[in-house]
Parts: C-alpha cells; sequence; structure tokens
C-alpha cells in the first residue's frame, strides 16, 4: 500500500522531459517490471510517447487504480489545464495494441462486473499514428473513454485489421450504451419483457436490466428515458473462453445462450406461457421481469453456479431474512456468504426466518426459486485481503465451528457493519452449490447430501441443459423484475406468494400475550402459574394468553405434565379460564431420549435417522434428543394426535411450536421421503404441524406465508444494542413484513433477560412503548418489579394500544387477502421520497399512522420524517405537521411515545 501511494504521488507530479525508453520496449516486460516492483516504473511514468496503453496493477482497492492512457499531444478530450492527472506515456512497438488488463486475486476481489474477457485488438498504423489523449481517473471512466476515441473520433477506423487477437480476462466495469443506442453491439441477447425492461446478455455473461422510467408526459417510448438499474453478471467456469458464446434459441420471450458445454444460460420473460401453465411454481405469479437460470457443468469434488449482482447501481437494498445484527437497509452491513437455510444465530448471521427475495429502491426485484439445493447467500461480503501475509494466515486459520443454541452466544453476532475500515465488496451473491462444505465455516449441516443418490437435483435441469452441462450439473434459478419503485418490487414479490388461510385469532390482536419464560425459565410449576395471572388480574390488565413455556413435563416429547410441577394440571386450566385467559404450551419437534414417546416413537420409525439408525444430537438443552421425521406423515399424525388428547384431558387452548430450523437436525441426516434441502423440514413443521392449531405461534418458516400463524422473532436480548436487543426490533419486523410475513410477534418485551442481564428501568418502557403498535404483544418480564413509576409507563403504552384495535384487526384482514404489511416502512408511504429509504427507527401502521418510539438510553428528544400530506401529533392534538418534513428535536420523554396520524381528507382540504 505504501509504495502504491508512493506511485500515486508521483503521477500526479508536473510530468518531466525525459527520453523514452528504448524503440524496442515490450508491454508484457513493461507490465511485468511493474508487478515485481510493486509500482510503475518511474522510467515509464515520466517518459513521453504515442502509444495508447492502460497500465492496471492487481491491488487493494481496485477502483482507487487510476487507467493512465498515454497519447501525443493534448487536443482530444480539451486542454491539459483541465486534466487532474499526467498520463503514463510509453513508448510504442512496431504494431501498437490496446490492453485492459488486471490480475483477479481472490474470491472477494472486484471481479464483480463483469468478470470478462476483452480482446487485444490490434491497431492500424493510421490509428497509431493518430494522437488520441485519454486521461481517466477511474477504470470505468477510462474504459468509456477510450472505447469512445477509438470508435468515434478516429477518422479511418473502418481500415482497422478485423482479425481477433489474444484473449486476456479484466475485471474493468464497463459503461454500455444504453439498448437500441448507437453503439450497443456487443449485447449477444437483448431480449425484452413487453413491459418497461429490457435485459441485455453479454459475451462474458454481464447482465443488465433497464426500465422505462414513468414520466407525466405521454408519447412513445424515448431511449433517453431509460434507466439502468441492475449490472450483475454469470460467474463463469475458469476455463470458458467468452468468444465461445453461442445463442442456441432467441424468440421475443425466450433465449438459450451457451458457452460451449460447460455453461448454458437460458432467459424467459416471468410472465411467459411456461410460467403460467406451472401453477404453484415459485415464479409463477410474477407480472413484469425475467426468469433466468444459469447451470454449469460440474468438474471435480464440487462446483457452484453463481448470480452476482452489483449493490450500488440499484440501490438500497431489503429483504433477505433475520439476522442477528438486523442492519436497514441491508447494504449498511458486510454479510459474509454462507449457508442459506434457517438457523438459530448462523455462521454468518442468519436467523430463524429467512426469504428468498429482495427489493431495491430503484425498483429491482431479485427472486431465487426457494427450493435451490445448497443455497449460498452473501451479500456485501467482507473484502478479503490481497497481501501475501493475510493470505498465508487465513490459510493456516482453520474454518470456523459454528454449533446450535447456546453454544453460539459467546460468538460475534453478525453481519458486522461496513464501515471505513471493513469494506464490503459491493455484491449480493446468489450461489447454488454442489455441497454444504466450506474452506471458511464448520456449520452442522456442511457434510450433508441429498439421500437420492443426486436424482431429485438432476430433476432441476431441463433437457436441453442436461444435455450440454451433463447429468451433474449445477443450477441456480433467479428472477430479475424492474419495477418503478421499492414498494412495486415489494408488492409484485408478495403476489406470488400464498395468501394466509386464515388469521391469527382476535384476542391475541387486541391483547398482550403473557408468557412465563424470562421470569420463571425453568423452575416454573403451578403456584408460580396462578401468582403470575393473580398479579396481572389484580392489575386489571389487558390479557389474551398465557402460555406455559420450559419445563412443564418430565421428559421433552412425552407431552404430559410433570405431576410433581403441576399437580393439578387440568384444575390450573380451567382457573386460568376463568380469569380470562386461554392457556397454551411450549412444545418442539425432539424427543428425549428417556422419555416413554422415544421408546414408542423409534419402533416405528417415527424420527430422523442417521448411519442408520435414530439420529440423537445435542440442542440448547441438556438431554439428547430425537427429531420427529415431518416427512412421514404417520409420525405427524401422531405427534399432532397426543397434542390433541391433551387438548381433549386438560383443556389446553393451544402451543408455542419453538424451533423447527434444520440446524439442530442430527449429521447426515435421513428423512423418510428424501428432502431437496434442509429448509423443507422448516416449511413442513409450520404448514404440517402448527397450522393446525389457531392459538399458535411459531419462530421460524421458509416459504411458509400460507399459514395464518403468528411468526415468532428469535429469542432478543435484553440490551439496547443492533445485536438482537432493542434497536434490532423495527428492522426484524419491517423485514417480517415484506417477506410476506405480516403476523409477526415481536418476542418478548424487556428481552428474555438470559445469563442475568435484566432490563433496567428506561429499557423496559422503551421496549413496551415500541411493542405498542405492532401486531402482537408479548409480556414475561413482569414491570411491576421494578417499580409502581415503571408499571404505570408500561401499563400505559398497553392501553395505547386499545385505541388502535380496530386499526390493527382490519389490517390483519387485509394482510390475509393480499400479505400487505401491518406495520411498513416509511418507504411504504412515499417510496419515490429518498428521505424514507434508510429510516430504521420508525415505521408505519398502514398508511395512515407514523410511530417513531425512542430507541437510543438516555434519549428525550429525537428526529422524525414525516411523509407527504397532514399529520396529527396524537400526544398534543392542537399540533398538525405539512409533510415531507423532519420535525426536529421532537420532545420524548419516558412518557411519550411520539406518535402522529393522517388527518382525513376532509380536514386537510379544508386546511388547505
Amino acid at each position: 500500500r505504501e509504495r502504491w501511494r508512493a506511485a500515486s504521488a508521483a503521477l500526479t507530479g508536473p510530468l518531466p522531459r525525459r527520453q523514452p525508453p528504448s524503440r524496442g520496449a515490450d508491454l508484457c516486460e513493461l507490465q511485468k517490471e511493474c508487478q515485481n516492483r510493486g509500482a510503475l516504473p518511474p522510467r515509464c511514468v515520466r517518459a513521453p510517447g504515442h502509444l495508447v496503453a492502460a497500465l492496471l496493477r492487481s491491488t487493494q482497492p481496485p477502483m482507487s487504480l487510476h487507467a493512465l492512457h498515454a497519447v501525443g499531444p493534448p487536443g482530444v478530450l480539451g486542454p491539459s489545464s483541465q486534466r487532474t492527472r499526467a498520463p503514463c506515456v510509453v513508448r510504442r512497438p512496431e504494431r501498437p495494441t490496446v490492453l485492459f488488463t488486471t490480475r483477479v486475486a481472490g474470491e472477494y476481489n472486484r471481479r464483480r462486473l463483469t468478470s470478462s474477457r476483452s480482446v487485444v485488438r490490434p491497431m492500424s498504423q493510421s490509428q497509431s499514428n493518430h494522437n488520441i489523449r485519454v486521461v481517466a481517473t477511474h477504470t470505468e471512466d477510462a474504459v468509456a473513454s477510450l472505447e469512445s476515441a477509438l470508435s468515434c473520433q478516429v477518422p479511418d477506423q473502418d481500415k482497422a485489421p478485423t482479425q481477433a487477437g489474444r484473449v486476456v480476462r479484466t475485471t474493468l466495469k464497463r459503461n454500455r450504451p444504453v439498448p437500441g443506442a448507437v453503439g450497443a453491439v456487443d449485447a449477444v441477447v437483448t431480449l425484452s419483457d413487453g413491459l418497461n425492461a429490457t435485459l441485455c446478455v453479454y459475451p462474458d455473461g454481464a447482465l443488465e436490466v433497464w426500465t422505462v422510467q414513468r414520466t407525466k408526459r405521454s408519447g412513445p417510448t424515448d431511449l433517453r428515458r431509460r434507466k439502468l438499474i441492475s449490472r450483475s453478471y454469470l460467474t463463469l467456469p475458469p476455463s470458458v473462453d467468452a468468444t465461445d458464446v453461442s445463442v442456441e434459441r432467441s424468440t421475443e420471450s425466450f433465449c438459450l445462450v451457451r458457452w460451449g458445454n460447460q455453461a448454458v444460460l437460458q432467459v424467459e420473460q416471468s410472465h411467459s406461457t411456461r410460467a403460467r401453465e406451472t401453477p404453484g411454481a415459485w415464479e409463477s405469479g410474477l407480472s413484469e421481469g425475467f426468469t433466468i437460470e444459469f447451470a454449469v457443468a460440474k468438474r471435480g469434488a464440487s462446483q457452484m453456479a453463481e448470480v452476482v449482482i452489483d449493490l450500488e447501481s440499484s440501490g438500497h437494498w431489503f429483504g433477505g431474512g433475520h439476522l442477528m445484527r438486523q442492519h436497514w437497509p441491508l447494504d449498511k452491513g458486510c454479510w459474509e456468504i454462507g449457508p442459506y437455510y434457517p438457523f438459530d444465530n448462523g455462521p454468518n448471521g442468519v436467523n430463524t426466518l429467512l426469504g428468498a427475495q429482495w427489493y431495491t429502491t430503484k425498483g429491482l426485484l431479485v427472486m431465487v426459486d426457494p427450493d435451490t439445493p445448497f443455497l449460498h447467500v452473501g451479500m456485501n461480503s467482507p473484502k478479503q485481503s490481497s497481501s501475501v501475509i493475510d493470505t498465508l494466515f487465513a490459510n493456516c486459520v482453520p474454518a470456523r465451528s459454528w454449533g446450535v443454541g447456546i453454544q453460539n452466544m459467546v460468538r460475534e453476532y453478525l453481519p458486522r457493519d461496513a464501515s471505513a475500515s471493513l469494506r464490503g465488496d459491493g455484491l449480493l451473491r446468489i450461489q447454488a452449490r454442489s455441497t454444504y462444505k466450506d474452506k471458511n465455516m464448520h456449520h452442522p449441516l456442511h457434510d450433508w447430501t441429498p439421500d437420492d443418490g443426486g436424482e431429485l437435483l438432476s430433476q432441476r435441469l431441463n433437457p436441453t441443459m442436461r444435455q450440454i452441462v451433463g447429468e451433474d450439473g449445477v443450477i441456480v434459478k433467479a428472477a430479475l423484475c424492474a419495477m418503478q419503485n421499492v414498494r412495486e418490487a415489494a408488492t409484485a414479490a408478495l403476489e406470488t406468494f400464498q395468501t394466509p388461510n386464515s388469521i391469527p385469532p382476535d384476542e391475541m390482536l387486541k391483547a398482550p400475550i403473557w408468557t412465563t419464560w424470562a421470569r420463571y425459565k425453568h423452575g416454573v410449576d403451578q403456584r408460580d402459574v396462578e401468582a403470575y395471572a393473580e398479579e396481572i388480574t389484580s392489575r386489571n390488565l389487558p390479557r389474551s394468553i398465557m402460555e406455559i413455556d420450559d419445563k412443564w413435563q418430565v421428559h421433552y416429547g412425552d407431552i404430559k405434565f410433570d405431576p410433581v410441577k403441576f399437580p393439578k394440571p387440568k384444575q390450573l386450566v380451567e382457573k386460568l379460564h376463568g380469569m380470562g385467559f386461554k392457556v397454551t404450551l411450549w412444545v418442539m419437534p425432539f424427543v428425549e431420549e428417556k422419555s416413554e414417546a422415544f421408546k414408542e416413537g423409534k419402533a416405528r420409525n417415527y424420527f430422523v435417522q442417521t448411519d442408520g439408525d435414530t439420529g440423537l444430537f445435542h440442542w440448547w438443552n441438556t438431554p439428547m434428543v430425537a427429531a420427529l421425521d415431518l416427512t412421514n406423515p404417520e409420525a405427524v399424525a401422531w405427534f399432532t394426535a397426543r397434542l390433541r388428547k391433551l387438548q381433549e384431558e386438560i383443556g389446553i387452548d393451544g402451543f408455542k411450536f419453538d424451533a423447527g430450523e434444520p440446524c439442530f437436525l442430527p449429521r447426515r441426516f435421513r428423512t423418510m421421503k428424501p428432502l431437496v434441502q434442509p429448509c423443507d423440514y422448516t416449511r413442513l413443521w409450520v404448514e404440517q404441524v402448527a397450522s393446525n392449531f389457531p392459538f399458535s405461534e411459531v419462530r421460524t418458516g421458509h416459504h411458509s406465508h400460507s399459514s395464518g400463524v403468528f411468526t415468532r422473532m428469535g429469542d432478543r436480548f435484553s440490551t439496547w444494542s443492533l445485536s438482537n436487543g432493542l434497536q434490532s426490533l423495527i428492522p426484524t419486523l419491517l423485514t417480517s413484513g415484506i417477506l410476506g410475513y405480516p403476523f409477526c410477534l415481536p418476542d418478548m418485551v424487556g428481552g428474555n433477560a438470559y445469563f442475568g442481564l435484566r432490563p433496567d428501568s428506561e429499557l423496559l418502557v422503551r421496549w413496551a412503548q415500541a411493542n405498542a403498535f405492532m401486531p402482537a404483544v408479548q409480556f414475561s418480564i413482569a414491570p411491576w418489579d421494578f417499580s409502581h413509576e415503571v408499571s404505570e409507563l408500561c401499563i400505559s403504552a398497553v392501553r395505547l394500544r386499545e385505541r388502535a384495535q380496530a386499526r390493527i384487526l382490519k389490517l390483519a384482514q387485509d394482510a390475509k387477502e393480499a400479505l400487505k404489511p401491518i406495520c411498513r416502512p416509511m418507504w411504504w408511504l412515499d417510496p419515490e421520497d429518498e428521505q424514507t429509504w434508510t429510516i430504521k427507527d420508525q415505521f408505519a401502521v398502514g398508511d395512515d399512522m407514523i410511530v417513531a418510539p425512542v430507541m437510543n438510553k438516555g434519549q428525550y428528544q429525537r428526529d422524525i420524517y414525516l411523509t407527504s400530506g397532514l399529520w396529527q401529533d396524537t400526544n398534543n392534538p392542537a399540533m398538525v405537521h405539512v409533510g415531507p418534513k423532519w420535525v426536529k428535536a421532537h420532545d420524548a420523554p419516558l412518557a411519550v411515545l411520539p406518535c402522529f396520524v393522517r388527518v382525513q381528507d376532509a380536514l386537510e382540504s379544508h386546511c388547505r
């Protein structure tokens, strides 16, 4: 780095007059010398000449390199006084060449933009004699300027030789012209979706999506109104020659592009006839955009098919899934590439709920087939150092070992924040791999493979692709859709999902759920539950459910009350019913080895297998357990029948269905029916078990939108932090909604108080306020255990919710009809307003209510953004604000939850 800084400083100085190098100087030798020295040689930097050349060095960061193109006297691009960089001038050889090249160093290098191959084109003598000066400070500008000069400003360009030169790899980002414009000749295919979008496919695997901007002016489409909303590329195998590209088939709605027998791309309009004729397919509901299928031949033990999308060209990003550190927008973090399945604190930060779609503020929708085998995802992944020392160190460090549950509590919570000291690669990387094995991380399913011998994987390839890349080819399927804004992109994705078959019971939407977990943990017994209920009712607090959490059984999986801790469970339930509570119990799909249920289920092969026997494994509690085989209909019926028997005998109303993430399953697990990928286990847990019980909740999900149950956030920590604390609450809530899970249960007010870390009074009050207008409220830590003042402030927040009951019930019904979020991001109200794009500590309830809780300790004022319209301050009804505007330093003492409602149309008209 120091050598490069010194070289850069030398380049920006005055240009001394020196003699050029010898006439026989060779570009390859000069480039080799530059690489050996770690900087441009002084004699090359200062030597005048007449050769157009670019000497680019593979150093970090790539975009800080200056493409220095040497050419004769000034005049082409303006006088030399307007230039900011001194050109690098090298004496031309007998036949000068134009060279674009840089070396790719590691997976995280900025190979991002085309991963392309450029042809070194020989120049005619007339071209070399024509003086062209190109000065650029970024590689992108250098390439565009140089190509423009060569194609437009050389009078006798048509006399240039046509024979192909040798092929070299480049990582330069090319500014390609607007589709249909003069010069857009290097796209092998240009496909329209029949509406507003155009997709260009280039020989090097680069993809670009353009759309027509919506304007008030009507008339025919004008190319100048088009905008680029996505720049991406397909990662071609290293041995692929970009010149070996061919278009096998191409129609108005379909094209097939292949690179020899090593890679093939199929692009189709998302609303094509084939998509309409496949009901239930993941892309069947899309009305705009393109569906792409990219497959590569498997070479060696592993292979991957990868689609890489530039983040910056598409704006800010949202969606994905629940993360341990929930950045909003997602591009504010550095999400390392890793396995993408529901996890309990995964190795790259993924958590319990995952989606397969992303939205951007420019209107790009990226969707991935949720059934993609061995799916890996990363966004703005931390850059890998290219220094020799760091590389050697990385190769010596063993892969991070990641377990489940409490094993991960002491690890760093991910993803990290993007910052000046930690820069990401600026890419969304979507990979379908042939294995979960990863040299960087050791996770519970790293050695899992489908138990069908790969037959289900090969079925994902259509016959044409299978013929090109072979039976064992790897394929990734995705959709790229161009909408006008981020709200339209989110709406388009939500329309593809099956809507919920029901909504949670009104009781759960209206009044708080009270649970025993954070207050009593495993020690809960019948007396505790009765005392807790009496404390709630004596204060006349609203209530819906009393949830008896772990540990009410003797052995996990027996689904029988512990006769010592709960001697009269039926009487307990009857008493709770009389006090206005419904009663639910905590269950999970695990059965303890010592239980009677284990003996019965093992004899009938009702559990997940491993190595030919029932698979036993560790989880977050002590005893070894086996997992229910959810692919076995008899096992599911056996499990649910035992739950219903408990309901009939004791009077239980429902259940809290915990776990369900595949990360807990035993190593190399096997099920009765083969799973294409582990996420199927999560989907079956939600759809085959939990959705059968109206009073229920789950904490995980994967493409399970049809279930009308509450989806709880993973266990929150009792801190203010973004690392799974209070500050993560709103981003996680909003992510749930835009992923198609509107019935979000934000876990317990004040967190779970793990390791004896209880919330302080201020944190508990601010948490209750933040949670007040979310789809559901759940208490466990009793506010009255702190002080009378804290109790009154928390109760006040609950009373606020009562005023919004009708609104929340109406929005819940709307969510059932169209999966619209109940709690919405600020950009949902005005997606064209740039101020709304990065607001992470406010949310809207429907379209007519803005909630802005305080999320920082010791803060009693805050800035609040109001979108267009008239907004009334609910804490000061005489104050009406005209948006869009920032309300600066709005007073928010501990007793106040800032909240604004949209003024009715009649009043708004009167005010104007």
